[in-house]
């Protein structure tokens, strides 16, 4: 009996200190960011085109203005929306961008709270700029591809930051035509989550950057735009 009293205080005293144990592990194994929340932002938009574009300038699209963005993301999948209008040919004009990404995060070096990543993402994006000829002048290409890169997340139970540039690599096709060709992008962001502030579940800051280039079969599609700006946003 005595034996058998003794080994009972012994589980007891144990089972307690095992609990702790797995919680305090299970803090320090990296776990991707569930953040959702809602966002408005400005962009520095410039939109050229390359040098194997052969409009003359009278037809090209040139444009910098600023753009004016909504988006929305949760954890590792975002959607986005952006408009501005600007001059060309004397002629007020209409541009637009909508996308969106999914992926994964790997986890390369480190574990909670710091940790390096390797993102894998699925991403699409639609852009138009009208031109100053007919309709068939316009710039309407949809992008869909892949991407990688290389993303620094810390997490604590009061913010998160994180720093990340991506490479994607896309097919192009045109809207209204049978042009198709080739997209190369590189997406690069900074963003500041906050908890701890009485709006909502939380405040988020961030800067975004983008470059993309498309060669298209038919070169008069040959264009770069280079936009960047920040951001500001609520969790819920």
């Amino acid at each position: 009996m005595k034996g058998s009293w003794f080994l009972c205080m012994v589980l007891a005293l144990t089972l307690p200190s095992g609990r702790v144990s797995a919680q305090y592990y299970d803090q320090r194994e990296y776990a991707p960011s569930e953040a959702r929340y809602i966002s408005v932002g400005v962009l520095a938009d410039d939109f050229s085109p390359l040098s194997s574009n052969p409009l003359p300038d009278s037809l090209a699209i040139r444009y910098n203005r600023i753009m004016p963005t909504i988006s929305f993301q949760q954890g590792s999948a975002e959607l986005f929306f952006g408009y501005t209008r600007y001059t060309l040919s004397g002629e007020s004009k209409a541009a637009i961008l909508v996308g969106g990404r999914y992926g994964a995060e790997v986890p390369i070096v480190g574990r909670w709270p710091s940790t390096l990543l390797l993102p894998l993402q699925l991403a699409a994006d639609f852009t138009k700029a009208e031109g100053a000829g007919s309709s068939k002048d316009d710039f309407n290409i949809a992008s869909i591809g892949v991407g990688t890169g290389l993303k620094y997340r810390y997490m604590s139970r009061s913010l998160e930051f994180s720093l990340g540039v991506m490479e994607l690599a896309q097919y192009s096709t045109e809207g209204i035509g049978v042009s198709n060709g080739f997209s190369a992008a590189t997406l690069g962001d900074a963003i500041l989550l906050l908890r701890d502030v009485a709006v909502f579940d939380g405040m988020v800051i961030g800067y975004r950057f983008r470059l993309q280039t498309w060669s298209m079969s038919d070169p008069k599609f040959n264009y770069r735009a280079v936009s960047h700006g920040p951001y500001l946003g609520i969790m819920f």
